[in-house]
């Protein structure tokens, strides 16, 4: 599948699967925080495994973090420098050791998997664990919407016809072969996803039509918020 498809399709699954989340967690389904939480932490964890290919949706973006990240840190040494403060220590200490901790157990899991080669490492279960435990410890908030995002990328590539190590090292390949990336099946599944992203947004902000309202009970409880 496609990087895009893989963020939509990751997005869509942390917003459906936030009422059980919210059952174990005790937090908020509804408001604008827990949707943006939702949408950013299943479209990272959707695209973060294919970090393991220099070309993907996941690489680039990833690439730009870094870039971003570097030019804020050299934007603060020039600051700090012509001004005689303290701001990147100043920054930098608001950040606990777990999150420290967290973020280099995400960075070590990236750079695991593009050592192992594209659909090795971090397309396995062993990843999504050491993944979504890294983002828990670096921000709590979304580590829940990381963890589905996550998971529902290696369905979609198990789905594929080339397959993935989801017991990473074992050399076994698990895909069914019932989809190519880039086919109508990967087009579909992107227009789902964004459309379920709309929708179930919409409803966990009060946004959705008027005429919702007027539907049945019944077909208004089976409906995913």
């Amino acid at each position: 599948m496609t990087g895009r498809t893989h963020m939509a399709v990751g997005a869509a699954a942390a917003l459906l699967a936030a009422p059980l989340a919210s059952r174990l967690t005790g937090a908020p389904v509804t408001g604008v925080a827990p949707v943006l939480q939702a949408l950013l932490g299943g479209m990272v964890g959707g695209m973060l495994p294919d970090t393991d290919v220099a070309t993907s949706t996941g690489s680039k973006e990833l690439r730009r973090a870094w870039a971003a990240l570097a030019v804020l840190v050299a934007c603060g040494l020039a600051y700090d420098h012509l001004h005689g403060s303290d701001l990147l220590v100043d920054v930098a200490s608001h950040f606990s050791y777990e999150q420290i901790a967290g973020a280099a157990v995400l960075v070590a899991t990236c750079a695991v998997g593009r050592a192992s080669g594209h659909r090795g490492f971090s397309h396995s279960i062993p990843a999504l664990v050491f993944a979504t435990f890294g983002m828990w410890m670096l921000c709590k908030p979304l580590a829940a919407a990381f963890g589905v995002g996550y998971l529902s990328h290696l369905v979609l590539d198990v789905l594929n016809k080339k397959g993935i190590r989801l017991l990473w090292p074992m050399r076994v390949s698990a895909r069914l072969g019932l989809f190519e990336s880039g086919g109508v099946a990967d087009w579909l599944l992107l227009v789902a996803g964004i459309a379920t992203c709309a929708i179930v947004a919409a409803a966990r902000l009060d946004a959705l039509p008027a005429w919702v309202a007027g539907l049945p009970a019944t077909v208004r409880g089976a409906l995913p918020w």
